[in-house]
């Protein structure tokens, strides 16, 4: 049972929905819930594209503006839906979980900005859950924190924090120890830090599933970091090599096949010395590509730690305008490495004939 929560901030760019495919396969999540959609009708949304061809279902909310829109995806052979509550602010999925006894009732939660608003929310928030007993899993952007501590060049407001803590007392939830990042939220602009982002769980769900544990992940096309709840990860061995489109943007791999073309002697009938011939070809390529995975990876982590160190640094300092451009030139590089990336994870495998997708080497 592990479930991923991520503020989009849009997912109607064909990146972003590869980056969650990504994050979906990489955590082995069993359902997800995404906000700010920022889709107004929420079945244009690239639902499937979004998980990795098992078998699923969803919900959503549309979007009202440029900062809502909800949807929650999940596997369905291990959920089955009986019923949904949707407002402008969450989605509640009521449905059984496979060995699991009762409702196991999800909520994918977008908090409004208003401090007035967000009390109105989580009364009625109780007011479900007192009409719906079950195993309760709440999670998503609640665009409040529970103390200052929470929050980092950013206004505190403690009428909002006191409603908050009294909502997760009144509702019997418990707020889990996030592990990884301290902050969930960091704006790209004046890098204001806050822990809006989280999982609260009522002590059935916990009951039900103990050793939960819950992390904060690396941001990348998104302000927000992708949270998970997971009971742990599976290793299913290494993924087979292949040719991707995606590596035609990469310098360098047109000289490859073209001096491994040329390059090649041989002999013997005409299909043999072909075969042969494109064995030479694709061996050139599975050694270039080795090298520039290798680059690749080595770039990405040092960009990664760089931005980590700017971050950190926010976190006890105003940042210099030089120091914001960096984090901006260095994230958007890790962006351009996180599509390559994403290109390699969606493209369909295809045996040599092809001349589109991929082929498998």
């Amino acid at each position: 049972m592990n479930f991923m929560s991520l503020n989009v901030r849009g997912i109607g760019i064909d990146a972003k929905v590869k980056w969650v495919r990504k994050l979906k396969m990489q955590h082995d999540i069993n359902f997800m819930g995404l906000q700010e959609t920022q889709i107004s009708n929420h079945t244009n949304i690239d639902v499937k594209g979004c998980w990795d061809g098992s078998a699923m279902d969803f919900e959503g909310v549309d979007s009202t503006g440029r900062s809502s829109g909800l949807v929650s995806i999940w596997n369905s052979r291990l959920f089955r839906k009986s019923n949904v509550i949707k407002s402008r602010y969450f989605l509640i999925v009521i449905g059984s979980w496979n060995g699991i006894a009762g409702n196991t009732i999800i909520a994918n939660i977008y908090g409004p900005q208003s401090p007035q608003e967000k009390k109105i929310l989580w009364r009625e928030l109780i007011q479900i859950m007192q009409s719906w007993p079950g195993n309760w899993l709440l999670f998503g952007d609640f665009n409040v924190v529970r103390r200052k501590e929470e929050r980092f060049n950013s206004q505190f407001c403690e009428v909002s924090a006191r409603d908050f803590n009294r909502f997760i007392h009144e509702a019997g939830v418990q707020d889990f120890n996030m592990g990884g990042e301290r902050f969930m939220y960091m704006s790209r602009v004046d890098v204001k830090l806050s822990k809006i982002d989280r999982f609260l769980a009522c002590p059935n769900f916990l009951s039900s599933c103990p050793n939960l544990i819950a992390t904060a992940h690396p941001r990348h096309l998104s302000d927000h970091s992708p949270i998970t709840l997971t009971l742990g990860r599976k290793d299913f061995g290494p993924k087979p090599f292949r040719f991707f489109n995606s590596w035609l943007l990469v310098d360098g791999i047109d000289q490859v096949v073209v001096n491994a073309w040329s390059e090649f002697r041989g002999y013997g009938p005409a299909d043999a010395f072909l075969a042969a011939k494109l064995k030479h070809v694709k061996e050139a390529i599975r050694q270039w590509r080795k090298l520039e995975h290798t680059k690749e990876v080595k770039e990405k982590e040092t960009l990664e730690e760089s931005v980590r160190k700017i971050e950190k640094e926010a976190e006890t300092r105003m940042l210099s305008d030089e120091e914001l451009q960096y984090r901006s030139n260095y994230i958007k590089r890790i962006h351009e490495l996180e599509r390559l990336a994403a290109e390699d994870l969606s493209g369909p495998r295809m045996g040599m004939k092809t001349q589109h997708s991929s082929m498998e080497l």
